[in-house]
């Protein structure tokens, strides 16, 4: 029995150096994972393309080493309802809603079947008019048959993401696309922000038609100017002119 006690309290004694070496290893890696975010040199124009073609590439795990933990995405703002809606089975179903504001009256899950007297079609909604003005709505709310008429006002609206969100967000696009080229036509730097300028092109299928579109976008960087904070999307001529029936 003596014997059985100190094999116990052996076991005791051991367990507890373990715990204090577990203890002293993850407080070396902590300290070693903190010394490395120190010693992470500020972003240079070259870190910047490299963060916009893992973007449109899809590379999560690429954009992700340059995100800070408060990143926010600001899409550039728009004049609308306020919605996300797609032409399914002979109406637009609309499966985001912006602003809260608006939930009083559109919905996830909601069927728009008509905009200003003119019945949906594959071609989606063409929203144009400027802030303030009435648009006409002939809906089915979510889980009801019964049609409803709306009035709803255009108003200003600028869709924010979080990392999390605009990772997803960036995983679809590069699906959605067979090829795409990037150039980055300049970029201007002045302490902790970067001016992006660059032009994009795409194809959905081989050989098949390619889209293009130009952007200008804000980078923010942290105070240590190590990670990106935030990218701000810039409301562009084409916004404007489209609000213009």
């Amino acid at each position: 029995s003596v014997g059985f006690r100190f094999q116990r309290s052996q076991v005791q004694i051991l367990s507890g150096v373990q715990l204090k070496m577990n203890k002293k290893r993850t407080y070396l890696i902590i300290h070693l994972s903190f010394s490395i975010l120190l010693a992470l040199p500020p972003l240079k124009d070259k870190n910047i393309e490299s963060f916009m073609i893992a973007r449109y590439d899809g590379d999560t795990a690429m954009v992700h080493s340059f995100l800070s933990e408060n990143f926010t995405y600001e899409h550039a703002p728009y004049v609308g309802l306020g919605i996300d809606a797609y032409y399914v089975d002979g109406s637009a179903l609309v499966t985001h809603v912006v602003d809260d504001s608006i939930q009083n009256q559109l919905s996830v899950g909601d069927r728009i079947h008509e905009l200003n007297g003119v019945i949906i079609d594959s071609n989606g909604m063409d929203i144009r008019g400027p802030v303030g003005e009435i648009q006409d709505l002939i809906v089915t709310k979510a889980g009801d048959s019964l049609f409803t008429a709306l009035k709803i006002p255009l108003s200003r609206f600028q869709y924010d993401q979080n990392a999390s969100l605009f990772l997803e967000s960036i995983v679809k696009y590069s699906e959605a696309w067979y090829d795409y080229d990037i150039e980055i036509i300049k970029i201007i730097s002045r302490r902790n922000q970067f001016v992006v300028h660059y032009e994009w092109e795409g194809s959905k299928h081989e050989s098949g038609p390619t889209y293009h579109f130009s952007a200008i976008e804000i980078i923010l960087l942290n105070k240590k100017r190590t990670l990106i904070e935030k990218v701000e999307g810039l409301w562009s001529e084409k916004q404007f002119r489209d609000q213009f029936k």
